[in-house]
């Protein structure tokens, strides 16, 4: 028995597919490199094949001119869509690389052998946490849901919004640093209030070596409180994914 496929349903299998590596590969938590690259391929596949019935009825009678085109579109709004969640994602290692700086512990960074870089302890603590914690509150779900969603608004063949993704990321950025202000602020005021002590010490009893044991203060202070900063973590994390979904719903094509 001979099996035929629509060449409609193989082109939108192949533009779903586009749309959803360019995704995967930027968007948290499916970018990190513990996810093998074959795991990646296949999720984006299987995130083509349960959307092809979505995309299929839009598409007009596929070209090779118009794959090309619109496999590069595709691939270009998916990895959009991956960056602006990416950017807000960020904003809870940010937090930790604030309290890494006020707390003394930027100035010997760790190497990170997932992320190929060199990051800050409590930094990358902080990211890992978000992680779980994406995996455990269904998160990356509603990251899927939001990126299924972006068919609505963007379908596929429609032109890459320049203007709306540039406004988007511009507010994801915003975002960012008032997320990270936000978790790591306390923190970050106590570390001051603990520099301003030890430096009306040292004016106070010049004698004392303040550098001898001013680090020492500091790191202990920053381990004594840190996990002030752990109940923070779950109410940022679900107000970023929310405005991560809500994002990508509201860019719209032409």
């Amino acid at each position: 028995m001979d099996l035929s496929v629509p060449a409609v349903t193989l082109a939108a299998l192949l533009l779903g597919t586009a749309r959803a590596t360019g995704f995967v590969l930027l968007a948290p938590p499916f970018n990190s490199r513990t996810i093998p690259g074959p795991v990646k391929a296949a999720l984006a596949l299987a995130l083509s094949v349960l959307l092809s019935t979505q995309i299929a009825p839009s598409l007009p009678e596929p070209t090779a001119g118009f794959l090309v085109v619109a496999a590069v579109t595709e691939v270009v709004i998916g990895a959009a869509l991956g960056f602006v969640v990416q950017v807000l994602f960020t904003a809870v290692q940010m937090a930790g690389d604030l309290i890494d700086v006020t707390g003394g512990f930027s100035l010997q960074p760790a190497y990170d052998p997932l992320a190929m870089t060199q990051n800050s302890s409590v930094g990358r603590l902080h990211y890992l946490l978000a992680s779980t914690l994406l995996f455990t509150s269904g998160g990356h779900l509603l990251m899927v849901k939001g990126f299924a969603t972006s068919y609505q608004g963007m379908p596929v063949g429609g032109e890459v919004p320049t203007d709306q993704i540039a406004a988007v990321v511009a507010k994801a950025f915003s975002l960012m640093f008032l997320a990270a202000l936000q978790i790591a602020g306390p923190m970050v005021a106590v570390l001051l209030l603990a520099d301003v002590a030890l430096a009306l010490l040292s004016r106070a009893a010049p004698s004392l070596n303040i550098f001898a044991f001013g680090f020492p203060v500091k790191i202990l202070l920053t381990l004594t409180m840190l996990g002030l900063t752990f109940p923070l973590l779950p109410p940022a994390l679900d107000a970023l994914l929310d405005h991560a979904a809500r994002a990508m719903v509201s860019l719209r094509s032409g």
